[in-house]
């Protein structure tokens, strides 16, 4: 059984916060170092949703981190999907192709369900394009209404 870190809340967004690519390096080294080793319970704080400074060193924590210990924060991963422009978005694409489709589809479909109620069309483009990516077809979609894509 893996070993995690307690840390307090305060704790985990004192190094979230440290991940931010302004800091000098050693600064993000260190809290990408601690924050791959929190409980997994806990993995959703590490992309927050204002710091987008932080969120590229984010996606960097969660892959150290690996399946399933980073399952919490998918939806927030999803979320980096909402402009391909974003820090770490390109690399949270990437993050999802190592999980694989079975993995990725039902948040890449929750991501198209807020878009389309939001009526967000530069979210769903970005949608598109990390699905083309993904290769990720309308037929591969497990909720009908997404096979617009």
């Amino acid at each position: 059984m893996t070993k995690f870190i307690e840390l307090e809340d305060e704790a985990i967004l004192y190094y979230v916060y440290n991940l931010n690519w302004l800091l000098p390096k050693e600064i993000q080294e260190e809290a990408i170092e601690i924050l791959s080793k929190i409980d997994p319970n806990k993995a959703d704080m590490i992309l927050p949703k204002y710091g987008k400074e932080c969120w590229q060193n984010g996606v960097r924590v969660l892959e150290i981190m690996g399946y399933p210990s980073n399952k919490k924060a998918l939806p927030r991963l999803a979320a980096l999907l909402q402009d391909r422009n974003w820090p770490g978005a390109l690399e949270a694409i990437e993050l999802f192709r190592s999980l694989g489709k079975a993995i990725t589809l039902p948040y890449i479909e929750k991501a198209c369900s807020e878009a389309i109620e939001q009526n967000d069309l530069d979210w769903l483009e970005h949608l598109f394009f990390a699905c083309e990516v993904l290769i990720i077809m309308k037929k591969t979609f497990l909720i009908p209404r997404y096979m617009f894509l």
